[in-house]
């Protein structure tokens, strides 16, 4: 683009959908076994790893103050180094928030053989959905209803109606930014060094990670961390 400033975005719209995660690996809720060793049709829906909205952008700008640059071309050597030749860059992500299968623990006396089939050691046992299955989304401790998400209560009627990863958590925004600048020293004609100032997550915003979805838990719909918080470095790379 003019000016010396490069911008890319890039958007996703998409669906993600299986019938179980994988072996080794149980994202909020999600575990190998599917719920019913006989229905498994019933386990076929929208995948752990299910991110619909992706969103990013990225940028570099040369600003344009400094030697070799449209203004302040003329600048004393000691303003230059202060405030020309800086590149700015840096990648700003969007995203929807992480899937969750809603779950519950049942009690001892629903692990009736016949009734469920254990597979891989557990069953994913998820509840029945009677409502909208949200609660309050600007809370971190009713994120999900208690009201709308009730754990089953017949021994033979084990399985809900709940799909796998039928909800999910808050979305996601970091802009992380690097400020460069080049120069050269004079112990040779083509030493430099970059100094770097980066930034992840510059704007520090809390992205919280996602609910707790286990219904029998006390902590149900209650979130309890966080994504990093800003974070800042600097780095120097001479080359000669």
């Amino acid at each position: 683009m003019p000016g010396n400033l490069m911008l890319l975005n890039a958007f996703t719209w998409s669906q993600a959908k299986d019938n179980g995660a994988g072996s080794l690996e149980a994202p909020n809720g999600n575990i190998a076994g599917p719920q019913n060793f006989y229905d498994l049709e019933a386990d076929y829906a929208i995948s752990g790893y299910n991110q619909p909205l992706n969103n990013t952008t990225s940028f570099v700008w040369d600003l344009p103050f400094g030697r070799d640059r449209k203004w302040m071309n003329d600048a004393h050597a000691v303003l230059d180094a202060f405030v020309g030749g800086w590149t700015f860059s840096g990648i700003n992500t969007m995203t929807s928030g992480a899937p969750v299968t809603l779950t519950y623990t049942p009690a001892a006396s629903f692990s009736v053989s016949g009734i469920t089939q254990e597979f891989r050691g557990a069953n994913n046992y998820r509840p029945n959905v009677i409502g909208d299955p949200y609660g309050n989304t600007s809370s971190i401790t009713e994120y999900f209803s208690k009201t709308n998400v009730v754990i089953p209560t017949d021994p033979s009627q084990v399985f809900g109606n709940a799909e796998r990863n039928s909800v999910s958590g808050p979305w996601f925004w970091q802009l992380d930014f690097v400020a460069s600048k080049n120069f050269m020293l004079p112990i040779g004609p083509r030493t430099s060094v970059q100094i770097r100032i980066e930034a992840f997550n510059l704007l520090n915003r809390t992205n919280f990670t996602a609910p707790n979805g286990n219904r029998s838990a006390a902590g149900f719909g209650t979130i309890t961390s966080t994504y990093d918080a800003r974070q800042i470095q600097l780095g120097a790379k001479v080359t000669f």
